[in-house]
């Protein structure tokens, strides 16, 4: 499934962990951190991501938002 991640919708750690929360449908039990983020991710099949405005996301973000964007790589990367 295909899924569209918009940068500017990421003005904060807990702003972002909501919205990707709401747009991959995680459980209520998800931690809201990079962890598990990657714990939930690896647990979907066929995951496709796009991220727009990407630049607004890492100027909110900065390290944190380069940390994302290396899960969200990994997942992208890894075997199907």
């Amino acid at each position: 499934m295909k899924y569209i991640l918009d940068g500017k919708k990421m003005v904060s750690r807990e702003e972002t962990h909501v919205y990707l929360k709401e747009t991959f449908g995680f459980p209520d039990y998800y931690g809201k951190n990079l962890d598990a983020l990657h714990d939930c991710l690896t647990e979907m099949a066929d995951l496709e991501v796009e991220f727009i405005n990407e630049e607004d996301m890492l100027a909110a973000l900065g390290r944190y938002g380069e940390k994302l964007l290396q899960v969200l790589d990994e997942m992208k990367n890894r075997p199907q």
